[in-house]
């Protein structure tokens, strides 16, 4: 029975890993999200594109490989981190379309 402490604390210690691990993600989808919004507030579409290329085809994917990959390691987190993808997603269509529409002007 002794090992029950030091298993439940080992789990514990994979949650959190697992949990900082998308979170620091998070940061980096956040921290483009920002780039790509101010951006396109300056009506610069270079820079806007080149954010929304890697927030959609670098960043989303890599959160979702970890999300899938280890995931289900942290259940805690596991609804949140799956709707923050679904919001980059709908956010990377946004940019976007706002991208576009302002190239277009």
């Amino acid at each position: 029975m002794s090992w029950v402490m030091p298993t439940i604390a080992g789990l514990f210690n994979v949650m959190e890993t697992v949990t900082f691990i998308e979170f620091i993600e998070e940061e980096a989808l956040q921290a483009v999200g920002l780039g790509i919004f101010m951006a396109l507030r300056q009506r610069n579409t270079k820079m806007a594109w080149k954010g929304i290329i890697v927030y959609k085809d670098v960043l989303i994917p890599h959160l979702e490989l970890i999300w899938t990959g280890i995931g289900w390691a942290s259940p805690a987190t596991l609804g949140c981190f799956y709707d923050f993808i679904q919001a980059c997603k709908l956010n990377a269509e946004i940019y976007m379309e706002l991208a576009t529409a302002m190239a277009k002007k």
